[in-house]
């Protein structure tokens, strides 16, 4: 049986259905069988447009929380012609839990999480060890885990939590992708405040 068409550029909607019982049919959802990479909290898609644009041959998901910053993702795609880009609003730490297959991204892009300063509130922080369960249990071995930070404090609990994250080991980033910046990290670096980054593969 032939895969589904692809979202035509320009016409329909990038951003999927409000579905929250069953898994996500990435062959289905993008009509192929490219790698997938996977960005939590992108935010308004200033990395994730131009990410998918140099990379047509793989496929993107931007996932967020707030509907006005999916809503734009998905007017920007479709003006760009990004049949290899699609949007869905949901919680991160919901979505890679219940929305997605076992082993089914080659790459997970988390840049500038909320920090939460205040140390009451560090419990709320995405990346602590339960979510590096979560990332193992989603990326193919071999499959990275990109983060980066403006705060230095959380950059250090990162960098904690992951090397004793026994999934994981440290990596290089690949070529290029420290040159694609979202709009925060544009505003922190204009500002002085450098990106703190890391990348982790699966084992």
């Amino acid at each position: 049986m032939p895969l589904p068409s692809p979202v035509p550029a320009g016409a329909a909607s990038l951003l999927l259905p409000p579905d929250i019982l069953n898994r996500l049919e990435f062959a289905s959802l993008f009509g192929n069988t490219q790698p997938v990479e996977l960005e939590l909290g992108c935010g308004d898609g200033s990395f994730l447009l131009q990410w998918a644009a140099q990379n047509p041959d793989r496929n993107f998901l931007g996932v967020e929380r707030l509907k006005g910053r999916v809503t734009k993702i998905d007017r920007k795609g479709r003006r760009q012609g990004l049949t290899n880009l699609r949007g869905l609003r949901l919680e991160a730490g919901y979505v890679l839990e219940w929305k997605i297959a076992p082993a089914s991204l080659t790459a997970l892009h988390v840049y500038f999480p909320d920090p939460w300063p205040k140390k009451r509130h560090h419990k709320r922080r995405l990346i602590q060890a339960p979510f590096t369960v979560l990332a193992a249990r989603v990326l193919a071995p071999g499959g990275r885990l990109f983060l980066r930070t403006d705060h230095v404090e959380y950059f250090a609990q990162m960098e904690e939590v992951m090397a004793a994250a026994p999934d994981f080991e440290r990596c290089e980033e690949p070529e290029g992708l420290l040159d694609v910046k979202t709009d925060f990290e544009v505003g922190f670096n204009a500002e002085g405040k450098p990106t703190n980054h890391s990348a982790w593969r699966r084992r």
